[in-house]
């Protein structure tokens, strides 16, 4: 066994391979003059775990391709540390179900077991299919530097309320909602409250930030109703262009996610990043 990486992600495969005691290798990806690419192998393993993420087209055509050279293996587990088009999870008359469609594609490739971390949706993959959380981490991290009695574990709208109300229980300190309302352009234009936050640390809790605009408005409320602090934890940082500014000029006082997804540029100070690649490597050892 071992682990084939896509190019975004090099760094959280290697922390898995280590973890595994087993080699880590890049795929080859050679790239044409009009922009397409071809992946090969430098040899044909026959078992092999593939770590990827899809935060864009590119990421995903590099990973079918990936896949399609491993159309030979005997076994190949897939772990998606970040899946794309999960947010594209209903299905409307005249619109396209990307959650569905990509799943519908994976699910041609010779793949025998999938490894999906806090997606924004149940995986509608017809393969076995472990769906992991960054829970247990934050948790310790979360209970480390806070007592219960000085937090509350906040969710950023009322769809994640189950998620942090998890949180809540295990961390035995109380819990808030934010509930956000949108215009038609999709941009919010409203954010209430739900719950007592005062002279106290809210814990934001979310599965991802791409914007930051919602973190940075339930901050500004939670601020407003008289809490202490603001910190968000947050497993995919997604960082749509601008958001990180956004965030780090915002009320917040630190911003936690995961190793999930790659920047080429460092954070400012205001981020902290926790990685995943135990929860990985011991999932892996549960397929094995």
């Amino acid at each position: 066994m071992e682990v084939i990486y896509t190019r975004n992600s090099r760094d959280i495969a290697k922390l898995v391979a280590k973890e595994l005691a087993i080699s880590a290798l890049p795929a080859n990806v050679r790239s044409f003059g009009d922009g397409e690419i071809c992946v090969s192998l430098g040899k044909a393993p026959r078992e092999v775990v593939v770590i990827a993420s899809t935060p864009n087209n590119d990421a995903w055509i590099e990973l079918f391709l990936l896949l399609d050279a491993l159309k030979n293996a005997k076994k190949v587990i897939l772990c998606m540390t970040y899946l794309g088009y999960s947010r594209q999870d209903k299905q409307l008359e005249n619109e396209s179900f990307g959650a569905r469609l990509f799943a519908q594609l994976l699910e041609t490739m010779n793949l025998s077991n999938c490894i999906v971390i806090d997606n924004h949706t149940e995986p509608l993959l017809r393969i076995p299919t472990f769906h992991l959380s960054a829970r247990q981490i934050f948790e310790m991290d979360i209970a480390r530097k806070y007592s219960a009695d000085q937090i509350v574990a906040v969710s950023p709208d009322i769809g994640g309320a189950r998620r942090v109300d998890a949180f809540s229980r295990s961390l035995k300190c109380d819990f808030a909602i934010c509930n956000k309302a949108k215009n038609v352009f999709g941009e919010l234009k409203k954010v209430d409250k739900l719950g007592e936050v005062s002279n106290k640390i809210c814990v934001i809790i979310d599965d991802m930030v791409d914007s930051g605009a919602t973190l940075c408005y339930a901050a500004e409320l939670l601020l407003k109703s008289g809490c202490k602090g603001v910190v968000a934890y947050c497993t995919h940082g997604v960082l749509a262009n601008g958001s990180v500014e956004r965030l780090e000029k915002s009320s917040l006082t630190e911003i936690v996610l995961t190793d999930s997804l790659i920047h080429p540029q460092p954070f400012p100070a205001k981020f902290r990043r926790l990685s995943i690649s135990s929860l990985i490597a011991e999932a892996i050892r549960c397929i094995m």
